[in-house]
């Protein structure tokens, strides 16, 4: 977890794509991030539907995701903004 999952949680030298190449079990809890998106580029869709881009992208190439409700429980997080109906699975 932690925020712009496109750049620092994906791509620091201590992050998702780096742990995976070590061989470390990892998994990305994926109402505890965000991106770092322009809506005025491509692929042209809201933020919150540009970081469940990126969510699918980790989900299909680097690793598994859950939600912080997963481990404790309650509601999951979602920005109030957020107006779409969440998500359980990708």
């Amino acid at each position: 977890m932690g925020v712009h999952l496109n750049m620092c949680v994906l791509g620091r030298p201590f992050a998702i794509r780096q742990l995976v190449t070590q061989g470390k079990n990892v998994l990305l809890v994926r109402d505890m991030t965000d991106t770092m998106y322009n809506s005025k580029m491509k692929p042209f869709v809201n933020h919150f539907a540009g970081t469940s881009l990126v969510v699918a992208h980790v989900e299909k190439y680097w690793c598994p995701t859950i939600l912080s409700t997963d481990i404790v429980g309650g509601k999951p997080f979602q920005f109030k903004e957020d107006k779409r109906p969440l998500e359980r699975t990708h």
